[in-house]
């Protein structure tokens, strides 16, 4: 099969990939130097309050969405014209269901095991789901214009509110508190920046014409429905561990749990961003013909795999240092292998990302009711078996199996589909490449410096920097040889990126 996407497709979707990276990369990375800096004042149990209120706040929040994101995109994207009336139907939804959302909350927390700091961090941090599910819906309609720019300015000014009141708060001694105050003001700065763009650069923002018939509230929630209930048991399945964590066995352990699971959720913002995206690209050519999606769902797989695989080798053999990064002392050290065990889920959620996105395209929204379900019940039972046993390793061991389920199901209704790319060389192609790439350079210094210990579990990270760098730096080199030896990148691969590079490419 000829698997060459339509370049303007291909542009397209690295143009939205660069400008998405550029905006969400640049707030985590001031958001790793703020947990640096909060993690010795707050301590593991302050850091597991914090971990929870997050976790609940972002369970609730894709409950609110209720499906209409990558949705709302799609249907913009097929009837511009309706631009208003989907974005207004979307947050009577959203609105409707955050206010049912925080009534359930303020019962859960009246009625569970908290503290009064748990229980204030809870409240304040679930009132995000209100501004956050506007912000969204303005992202949704800024994608299906592809203009993402705007977005990305909204999420590099938020960033920088939120690392400056919450660094400035740290110092002056409000604690978690001040945190969590400066994430709320950060999400108003977000709204209020991209709200006004998004008004002035996309639409037409105009009523239905007479005779032509628009969406109305009870055709958002029919069209968001089997999506909400996917998603809703899909952001259960990944966040419930830190919330059963806290529950079991309290609120050290979580925060133990959350500063190695944080790292996974930093690194999954590389195939969110590359899912959201490929998508505007992906619905325009599923319109007209099944194969370009297919040929566009076939690169995208292969170079998101070719990215993430050896990034989470890297990850897995550097965790202690990372977590010492965050915290020197050793209150932390529990951390390492639970990053360990967990950053395993970055290339299974990478390659679920892009199936996501081509079983939305194919009009199978419907597929990921049982997916996110059967997914769930997997995690929650294995965390209910594990974490009285194996406390954090346990919820770490249980977030990788049901990713796993999760991989092999979104694959199942995928092939089922007749959107099937060629996953032969898409997966298997990096993984060779990559577990050549890694024999080949532990070989290799074996054989040079045999003094420096090297195997293949691990970076010799005791003797200084020249050896870490010369086995990472010959593994890089042997990787991006194997990639063109077994044709996992090719010469197209690299034209749709020298025409990404040339001036304007960028622009609009």
């Amino acid at each position: 099969m000829n698997v060459t996407a339509r370049p303007d497709a291909s542009r397209s979707v690295a143009k939205n990939t660069l400008l998405l990276t550029l905006g969400l990369l640049s707030g985590r990375a001031l958001g790793v130097i703020l947990i640096r800096k909060m993690t010795p004042i707050l301590g593991t149990e302050g850091i597991g309050v914090w971990g929870a209120a997050v976790d609940i706040s972002a369970i609730l929040q894709v409950v609110t969405n209720f499906g209409l994101g990558t949705l709302l995109t799609r249907e913009i994207t097929r009837a511009r014209g309706m631009t208003l009336h989907l974005f207004w139907n979307t947050l009577k939804v959203r609105w409707l269901i955050a206010a049912a959302c925080y009534l359930i909350l303020l019962l859960y927390v009246g009625a569970g095991s908290f503290t009064d700091l748990a229980r204030q961090a809870t409240l304040i941090m679930g009132l995000a789901i209100f501004i956050e599910g506007t912000s969204m819906a303005c992202d949704a309609v800024l994608q299906a214009h592809e203009k993402v720019q705007y977005q990305s300015l909204g999420q590099i000014l938020s960033a920088l509110v939120y690392f400056v009141l919450g660094w400035l708060w740290l110092d002056a001694g409000h604690g978690l508190m001040g945190v969590i105050y400066a994430n709320m003001i950060s999400r108003v700065v977000r709204l209020a920046i991209m709200a006004p763009l998004m008004f002035m650069t996309t639409g037409p923002w105009r009523r239905s014409a007479e005779g032509e018939q628009a969406p109305d509230l009870r055709w958002m929630m029919k069209l968001g429905l089997p999506l909400f209930l996917a998603t809703t048991f899909g952001i259960v399945y990944t966040k419930i561990d830190t919330v059963m964590l806290r529950q079991m066995v309290g609120d050290s352990a979580a925060g133990i749990y959350v500063l190695g699971r944080r790292a996974l959720d930093l690194m999954l913002i590389l195939p969110n961003i590359f899912g959201t995206a490929l998508f505007p690209a992906m619905a325009r050519y599923g319109m007209k013909d099944s194969a370009d999606t297919i040929r566009l769902g076939e690169r995208s797989l292969r170079l998101m795999i070719t990215l993430m695989l050896p990034l989470t080798l890297f990850l897995t053999f550097t965790a202690g240092p990372i977590i010492r990064l965050l915290d020197p002392s050793s209150g932390f050290a529990d951390s390492v292998p639970v990053l360990m065990i967990v950053i395993w889920g970055l290339p299974l959620q990478a390659a679920n990302i892009v199936f996501n996105r081509m079983l939305i395209t194919a009009d199978r929204e419907r597929a990921f009711i049982f997916i996110g379900l059967f997914s769930m019940l997997v995690n929650i039972t294995l965390n209910t078996l594990w974490i009285p046993r194996y406390l954090y390793i346990g919820a770490a061991a249980a977030t990788i199996v049901s990713m796993t389920v999760s991989f092999l199901l979104h694959l199942r209704y995928l092939v089922r589909s007749g959107y099937r790319p060629p996953f032969r060389l898409a997966i298997g192609g990096p993984v060779l490449a990559t577990a050549a790439a890694w024999f080949g350079s532990v070989g290799v210094w074996s054989l040079l410096r045999p003094q420096w210990g090297c195997d293949v579990l691990s970076l010799p990270l005791q003797d200084g920097w020249w050896p870490f760098l010369a086995v990472t730096a010959t593994t890089g080199v042997l990787y991006v040889g194997f990639l063109f030896l077994l044709r996992v990148i090719r010469a197209e691969d690299l034209r749709v990126l020298q025409n990404l590079l040339k001036p304007g490419k960028l622009a609009g």
